[in-house]
């Protein structure tokens, strides 16, 4: 095999300078439309830090979505570790039996994603995003698991806060990079829904979905058909096909005793009785017994 002619390789670097330009072009103009097109857990955060305009807002806003990416992340990755190898499931979430730091997010998505016995849709996108052809992290992954959480772990423990041009600096040094993450990492596109009712006939279901993406959810006009069985209210990631990947150890929609409407939460902690949930539209949380999850 011979190698690329350093002519190609050059207008392949010109074309990807191009659509990067285009993206943030597009964020620039309208941000709503990129939003549009992120599953709400990332969509939420992200139309937050753009619609701030002090930089200590805009800053802490950004932390907010760089912890949902890693977080969302983590859970394709363990959804599909529990998919492929159900009796890991207890071992998947033993990171959670305590308040999990970011830290046990980030350990357990890369332990998943080198598991070659994981196989499930979609950790070849995810590995694809966060590991070379020879194993090594790629930029994405260098920042978020490395640079972004020393910035995140160093000012969330401020116990005062800074000057306002001292968040100002740290936000125009690495707003684009947690950006370019984002675009990056196409495993948010892909579609997140909330099954609503089913019906079952001769073994194949149809469920009525809401479409969580963007932080408009809509309710699909044609149900999903499939042969698998998934409970009804739970939050899946959809391939477009027949294929409906449950994250509800992880992720949930639900509702929000707090702000009294419907949205995303991470799990924070799971007990026997319990599970603490988390969400960043707001900073809030709360507790849902199992019984009820």
């Amino acid at each position: 095999m011979t190698d690329q002619p350093a002519a190609d390789l050059e207008i392949e670097a010109r074309v990807a300078a191009l659509e990067a330009a285009v993206a943030r072009l597009v964020d620039i103009v309208e941000p709503s439309l990129a939003a549009s097109h992120l599953a709400a857990p990332i969509a939420f955060p992200w139309q937050k830090e753009v619609a701030q305009h002090e930089f200590v807002a805009r800053f802490f806003a950004l932390l907010d979505l760089g912890e949902s990416l890693i977080k969302y992340s983590a859970a394709l990755a363990l959804a599909a570790l529990c998919h492929a190898q159900p009796a890991s499931e207890q071992a998947a979430t033993e990171f959670l039996r305590q308040p999990a730091p970011l830290g046990g997010w980030i350990t357990s998505l890369r332990n998943t994603l080198n598991d070659p016995a994981v196989n499930t849709w979609p950790i070849e996108i995810l590995r694809g995003i966060f590991r070379r052809p020879n194993t090594k992290p790629t930029d994405t992954a260098r920042y978020l698991f490395d640079e972004f959480v020393r910035i995140r772990n160093r000012e969330r423990g401020h116990g005062s806060q800074q000057p306002d041009g001292y968040y100002e600096d740290l936000y125009r040094n690495n707003y684009m990079s947690v950006h370019d993450c984002v675009r990056a990492s196409t495993h948010v596109r892909l579609p997140l829904v909330y099954l609503h009712a089913v019906d079952h006939r001769e073994g194949r279901y149809a469920y009525k979905v809401t479409l969580l993406m963007g932080v408009s959810p809509a309710t699909l006009s044609e149900p999903i058909h499939t042969s698998i069985r998934v409970p009804v209210r739970s939050t899946c990631l959809w391939d477009r096909g027949a294929f409906l990947l449950p994250l509800n150890d992880f992720l949930v929609h639900q509702y929000c005793r707090t702000c009294y409407m419907e949205h995303s939460f991470f799990s924070e902690r799971i007990t026997a009785e319990q599970v603490a949930f988390h969400s960043y539209i707001g900073n809030h949380r709360q507790t849902v017994d199992r019984a009820r999850e």
